[in-house]
């Protein structure tokens, strides 16, 4: 039924004025002709149309955000340092900690796609880094070359052995947990070498890494095996 627009009051159809207020009453053909805002278009917007970022805009756009993120602090530990001591003294450990950071983020956002470089740079970083820090305690290299140098290189190494046998394998599976444990086994046994020079607690981990990856091993090749030989025979009994 029609209502009044002004007091809300229902009248009967057919009257023109409100009986209260005497206000005009609307007719419906008058209400179909009030155009009411849209909320939405009628047709939907082109993804085409709206710009988004492509992955290199991404990285670089996280690399921005990253670089201004370290460079505040760094700026502001140099700058004390400086109004305090009047020169670079302990501000230099953690601008080289933010300058590490930095390095070890910016190279996988330059070089996604390309493993042998970001490899190397990695590798570099680490090795810089640790050798700066032990330069910039006493002005000479001890720690690092006994020390820290060996460790990188047969971590590097021992992480190159698990990864290219984990990558060469055809079937992988239980194999891939038995090369890490090998590869954690052989790793804690040349750490005690260069730590303490002697071969002792190593062998407790040595030990039950080599013979739970063997038993992973075994029991990987042994139930593919199984499977082969099953999909064999499924394929000769189709045929």
């Amino acid at each position: 039924m029609p209502y009044c627009s002004r007091c809300g009051v229902e009248v009967d159809p057919g009257v023109e004025k409100c009986p209260l207020c005497n206000t005009p009453i609307q007719k419906l053909e008058d209400i179909s002709e009030i155009k009411v805002a849209k909320k939405y278009p009628d047709e939907p917007i082109e993804e085409s149309s709206i710009k988004r970022r492509t992955e290199k805009e991404k990285r670089m756009f996280a690399l921005e955000i990253v670089s201004i993120s370290l460079a505040l602090p760094f700026l502001i530990t140099t700058f004390l340092d400086l109004i305090i001591n009047k020169s670079i003294t302990w501000a230099r450990f953690p601008m080289l900690g933010f300058l590490f950071i930095w390095g070890t983020v910016a190279i996988p956002l330059l070089f996604p796609k390309k493993p042998i470089i970001l490899v190397l740079g990695e590798v570099s970083f680490v090795m810089g880094f640790l050798a700066l820090v032990d330069y910039f305690d006493d002005w000479k290299l001890e720690w690092y070359v006994t020390y820290a140098l060996p460790i990188v290189i047969v971590t590097i190494l021992f992480s190159s052995l698990v990864v290219l046998a984990s990558i060469l394998v055809k079937k992988k599976g239980a194999n891939i947990a038995a090369f890490i444990l090998f590869g954690i086994g052989g790793l804690t046994f040349c750490l005690e070498i260069i730590i303490s020079r002697t071969i002792s607690w190593s062998l407790f981990v040595l030990t039950p890494t080599v013979v739970i990856g063997l038993f992973l091993i075994y029991l990987h090749y042994r139930f593919t095996k199984d499977i082969d030989i099953k999909d064999k025979l499924k394929e000769k009994l189709q045929i």
